[in-house]
């Protein structure tokens, strides 16, 4: 990963981060500069390979339905080409039925986010990314926001809290689904440090009575001492790996897994959808 040294947001490629700079245009020296056009300029040559491809796959589906009139055979033999997903990337998708969202059930555009509360690049894009998000595309009606739980940390340091902190907000979920996101606030708002087993229940029960309003007490702490949402908390995880994720947070716009969770780069994908 690649580090913008301007703002701390993270990039899987020089390239990623040298197009971020331009939101940096006026701290950046000549060198830097140049970098961030050449980026730019690779940037547009492969936007412009694409629709080249996408144009030849178009024409080639079309002569293939041309085909398929007069010679059955040959329009067999063609319709691979009438399948092709042209630009030859891979876009998921997920079964989200019953998935804490955000948004308008008729937006455009659909953002998965896999998260571990445990993660402390979780809770940046938390704080960082989603709160413009928020405020720009989903009030707005433009976007429909999923958060899916991808519990993996727990492999890496002690205890449970990966999976506890799931099994918790699947409970609140169950009992309200509009207050889910505010308990969803309250893990990354008051998250500990990576390595340390900071989701115990006690503090869970805390967490439950200062984010939530009217709930049962009673019914979430029998919920997560007897990880009644267990089997839910690892559904998210394996249609997590399934869809390529190995780890968090990771960002899906309309299918397509993006390359970085800073905002220009989740921005810059919806605004390319909503274009559509």
């Amino acid at each position: 990963m690649k580090e913008c040294d301007f703002c701390g947001d993270e990039f899987d490629s020089e390239e990623e981060l040298h197009r971020h700079w331009r939101e940096h245009e006026d701290e950046l020296n000549s060198h830097q500069k140049e970098k961030v056009k050449k980026a730019e300029r690779k940037y547009e040559e492969s936007k412009e390979n694409k629709m080249r491809k996408r144009k030849r796959y178009a024409g080639y589906g079309f002569a293939a339905v041309l085909g398929l009139a007069f010679i059955g055979v040959v329009g067999a033999q063609l319709m691979p080409l009438l399948n092709s997903s042209g630009s030859g990337d891979q876009v998921y998708e997920f079964d989200l039925e019953g998935e804490p969202y955000q948004g308008s059930e008729d937006a455009n555009v659909t953002v998965v986010e896999f998260g571990d509360y445990r993660c402390p690049v979780c809770e940046q894009f938390h704080s960082r990314v989603y709160p413009r998000l928020e405020e720009e595309y989903i009030n707005t009606g433009d976007v429909k926001f999923y958060f899916i739980n991808f519990a993996f940390l727990d492999q890496n340091f002690p205890g449970d809290t990966s999976e506890t902190a799931a099994v918790a907000s699947e409970c609140v979920y169950n009992q309200d689904e509009e207050q889910f996101w505010d308990f969803y606030d309250a893990l990354y708002n008051n998250q500990g440090s990576e390595n340390e087993d900071w989701a115990t229940e006690d503090f869970m029960s805390e967490l439950f009575n200062q984010s939530t309003s009217g709930l049962d007490h009673n019914q979430f702490q029998t919920c997560v001492a007897n990880k009644q949402t267990l089997q839910e908390v690892r559904q998210d995880t394996r249609m997590g790996r399934s869809s390529g994720v190995t780890g968090t947070p990771s960002i899906y716009v309309n299918g397509d897994k993006l390359s970085s969770w800073g905002y220009n780069t989740v921005a810059r994908a919806i605004e390319e959808e909503l274009r559509q």
